[in-house]
């Protein structure tokens, strides 16, 4: 068994911390490779863009939304809203609708936000479209941002930065954590070839090179830039692209969210099994480490709590000890709202849910995965 647990050791030391310094150390002697755009004062040379964004029953935030695409910097007359109603029931219509500068398209029943973006692409003219989400509040330079990215040779997807709020929690702080970990990840995959995905809240692509999804996918911020990346072209993070939103502050609300994730990301996999083959998929080595190994952490994690049951030695008995007493404080945490003030109970109970909720997806996924029409946490 010792060569079991050694095994399952080496993998989980790779998946957290192996493959981010490799990739980080890849990206730092990778040469740069774009050649800056730049259009000068020649305010014409800036592509007409699309901003797109789905919305179902948010009659509280779309004004807010619609004002803030309005504040964006971008030349005159180049920039253009579209909102698409996904079977909305409340004043989200009515509130669009009297807006001037707003294209509303209307879809009377509820089919999710893939056929959403699908309609709208139909309708955009635009050689560039921005996906965008009613909830978070763009920076008011990032249009530009995500534009000189997109307009450098060999870029076919552009990510923008989210940026969390002051969290209210331990739990929201340990959250915002694992997300600057996994930012930090993104920024020197896009710095070393390509990232595998893009934040949903705010990307940008050439319209020419959408792809189409199925009306049940689940993740299209993971397979429009997966789908971008198989046509040659890069997928790029601009941390200048900045939106923001507030964390989850409690666990139930982010279990929610990872699992319909994490759910996503076993759809995709098994939609698209081009993605396993360094023949097919440029970014295979990043797919597999980043996305792959994350939802087989935890059978390698209950391995390392069985195996020392059946090997000799103090080593193997401290390492389990170690262990319980890590899920032990994770235990404790998600009992006492006293325990998780702790910076190290607060930060079991994240770890423990997070590759908790990679089972809880790869169950729902196998029973028959979640719905695309996504119920709002918050």
């Amino acid at each position: 068994m010792e060569w079991l647990f050694w095994a399952a050791l080496l993998f989980v030391a790779y998946t957290y911390a192996g493959y981010p310094l490799a990739i980080q150390w890849l990206a730092r002697w990778r040469p740069a490779r774009e050649q800056p755009w730049n259009p000068g004062d020649d305010e014409s040379r800036w592509p007409e863009l699309t901003v797109v964004i789905a919305a179902h029953n948010e009659q509280d935030r779309v004004l807010a939304k619609v004002e803030n695409l309005r504040a964006l910097d971008y030349p005159a007359g180049r920039k253009h809203i579209l909102f698409v109603s996904d079977g909305s029931t409340d004043l989200t219509n009515e509130r669009l609708g009297a807006q001037p500068d707003v294209t509303l398209v209307v879809c009377p029943q509820r089919r999710g936000k893939p056929h959403a973006l699908n309609e709208a692409l139909q309708r955009v003219q635009t050689p560039v479209v921005v996906f965008a989400d009613v909830r978070q509040m763009i920076d008011v330079q990032a249009l530009r941002h995500l534009v000189r990215r997109l307009m450098q040779p060999g870029i076919g997807a552009v990510s923008g930065e989210l940026v969390h709020v002051q969290p209210g929690s331990r739990t929201a702080a340990n959250i915002g954590l694992y997300w600057r970990y996994e930012k930090w990840i993104r920024k020197a995959e896009a710095r070393f070839a390509s990232t595998v995905g893009a934040t949903g809240a705010l990307y940008a692509m050439r319209r020419e090179h959408y792809t189409p999804l199925a009306d049940d996918t689940i993740l299209d911020d993971f397979e429009q830039p997966m789908l971008v990346a198989r046509q040659g072209l890069r997928v790029v993070f601009e941390s200048n692209a900045v939106m923001t939103d507030e964390l989850q502050a409690e666990m139930a609300g982010e279990r929610k969210r990872k699992i319909r994730t994490l759910t996503g990301n076993f759809q995709s996999f098994a939609r698209h099994p081009w993605m396993f083959s360094p023949v097919t998929n440029p970014l295979w080595l990043q797919f597999l480490s980043h996305k792959v190994f994350r939802l087989l952490v935890p059978y390698a994690l209950a391995l390392l709590l069985i195996a020392p049951l059946f090997c000799d030695g103090a080593f193997y008995r401290l390492f389990l000890a170690a262990q319980l007493l890590f899920y032990a404080a994770a235990w404790w945490g998600s009992r006492s709202t006293t325990a998780r003030r702790s910076r190290l109970v607060a930060f079991a109970g994240v770890f423990v849910e997070m590759n908790w909720a990679a089972v809880l997806a790869m169950r729902t996924w196998l029973a028959g995965g979640v719905n695309a029409r996504w119920e709002k946490t918050s």
